[in-house]
């Protein structure tokens, strides 16, 4: 269904909200569908949500209607809204999205808080394993200015965005181009902070389809028959590299067998951490 245009018919933002939910009411649950709505609005009107009901009678112009149209047709494609706007917040910065990169979660930032927390005060040279969009660096420099972050990545593409974020928030982020299982890394470093696939391969397949038929499967998925790869072979250039503290976001499944895993391979303690839901999620290394 369309919405009809300016010159058949004076449509205003009820209209619009009325029939955004009828189109989409299928596809999203209620609480889902709110905050698409007032996503949608923010970006296509300037609106925040206050003024969004405030000008419920308010025309709205054909150029308006066609992005409407677009957008809901996307939606209907369980396209993630973040990619359709090219935005993602995350940890108080917005950053450029596209499919080339994961969408940050909020999850993540609850690790950004752990590493913050853990280290109010003193300097370090901190290092992101699987940047993506930059948002774990990027997050922790705009919070410790004087810290010496980087970034690292297997995807030439995924450094590109996280490179335009950074430019964008005049945040000074250095970015690496490398491999976790093939090239040389984690040398002159204090901290490692990652959050690498992790998605048993065999789940392929059991995802939201918003998630599995748009985002980067090489940022999910860890490699077949083998879960724990990337953590193991982190833990172990850390461990050799001198690193002092690792922080990992995990699958907040398998704990137990992960930190058995890791254990041959790092010489110090390990510790968990609960996410906001509950569910063991984050694992620190240190020593």
């Amino acid at each position: 269904m369309s919405i009809p245009h300016v010159h058949l018919c004076i449509v205003d933002q009820s209209v619009i909200r009325q029939w955004f939910y009828r189109q989409l009411t299928a596809y999203y649950l209620q609480g889902e569908l709110q905050a698409l709505y007032h996503w949608c609005v923010q970006e296509i009107h300037g609106w925040t949500l206050a003024q969004a009901y405030a000008h419920n009678d308010r025309e709205v112009t054909e150029q308006e209607m066609e992005q409407w149209n677009a957008v809901v047709s996307r939606l209907q494609d369980k396209e993630p809204v973040q990619y359709i706007f090219q935005k993602a917040h995350f940890f108080g910065v917005d950053l450029f999205v596209d499919r080339r990169v994961l969408i940050p979660r909020p999850e993540t930032e609850e690790l950004v808080e752990w590493v913050l927390e853990m280290h109010a005060e003193q300097d370090l040279r901190v290092l992101d394993v699987g940047t993506g969009s930059g948002c774990i660096p990027l997050a922790l420099k705009s919070q410790r200015p004087t810290w010496k972050v980087s970034g690292m990545d297997v995807s030439t593409e995924a450094l590109e965005v996280a490179a335009h974020n950074a430019q964008s928030l005049g945040l000074a982020v250095d970015w690496m181009l490398k491999a976790v299982q093939n090239d040389s890394w984690g040398n002159d470093m204090d901290v490692i902070v990652s959050n690498p696939p992790y998605i048993p391969d065999e789940l392929r397949g059991t995802l939201d389809q918003n998630v599995e038929d748009h985002e980067p499967s090489i940022a999910l998925f860890a490699p077949d028959k083998d879960p724990f790869f990337f953590f193991r072979r982190i833990a172990e250039v850390a461990r050799k590299s001198g690193v002092k503290e690792v922080y990992f976001e995990t699958h907040a499944t398998d704990q137990e067998a992960l930190e058995q895993e890791l254990s041959q391979v790092w010489d110090g303690g390990m510790e968990r951490r609960k996410d906001g839901a509950g569910k063991e999620r984050f694992m620190r290394l240190f020593r």
